[in-house]
């Protein structure tokens, strides 16, 4: 680590994670730079609000490895002396750097950040050891690390399947009530009518009277008066004229 941390490395640190930010934004698996839902159940908008918090941790522990593992490999004059320090050789600063600096690569990777905060995790044990032990100071610096990789790897990996499952929405549906009609059913009503069947014969009219006579129409069977008088005069003019033939 840094010996003595200062503004410029506050300023090259911020500049190394607002560039993983934008890159982690693209990657899938973030919840980077997505609003949340107008239809949110608090659940969900509570389990968003962690895996931002989660995302933005690692992106700092990445960014910090990143520096750190470099420096190394760079071969700065205080990682030289740490190492020359601890007495074991240069190749450990070489095998630390390289594993710091892969390690912050898969730490920008959702799926993969997890397993990289275990293996990180396991370097800052070694270097809390070491400086407990052999450079005899107290592990500030890889204690504050060693817990958020601890953070990281226990959201990621023991709570994986809470961690991976999309958020749930609360949907509202306005379902049209619809509410029976008032129908009137206009029955008609038949009444009764009076039919002629043409099967049913109608009963004959009683013409008779009382005494036995016939109640016949004088149209029928009366004679008119002036036939009568045709009948009567007849004779009379026919014998004449017999009379003038036999004469």
């Amino acid at each position: 680590m840094f010996n003595e941390p200062g503004l410029l490395h506050a300023l090259l640190l911020l500049l190394v994670v607002s560039a993983l930010y934008a890159l982690r934004k693209r990657l899938p698996g973030s919840k980077l730079g997505r609003g949340g839902y107008q239809f949110e159940s608090p659940h969900a908008r509570r389990r968003r609000r962690q895996l931002i918090a989660l995302e933005c941790t690692e992106l700092v522990l990445a960014g910090v490895f990143l520096l750190v593992g470099g420096a190394k490999l760079i071969g700065r004059h205080d990682m030289v002396e740490l190492f020359r320090s601890i007495g074991v050789g240069q190749w450990l600063r070489y095998v630390t750097g390289v594993l710091e600096v892969v390690g912050a690569a898969f730490m920008i990777v959702p799926l993969a950040s997890g397993a990289s905060a275990v293996g990180l995790g396991t370097i800052m044990v070694s270097a809390t050891l070491i400086e407990l032990f052999v450079l005899r100071r107290p592990p500030i610096a890889a204690m504050a690390c060693l817990s958020a990789h601890t953070y990281v790897a226990w959201s990621r990996l023991l709570h994986r399947t809470a961690s991976e499952q999309p958020l749930t929405l609360v949907t509202i549906e306005a379902t049209p009530t619809i509410e029976p009609a008032l129908t009137i059913e206009l029955t008609p009503t038949v009444e009764p009518m009076l039919t002629h069947s043409p099967n049913v014969e109608s009963p004959a009219p009683d013409l008779s009277t009382s005494d036995g006579v016939s109640a016949v129409s004088p149209n029928l069977h009366a004679t008119p008066a002036s036939d009568r008088h045709l009948d009567q005069a007849s004779p009379a003019l026919v014998s004449p004229s017999l009379e003038r033939c036999a004469g």
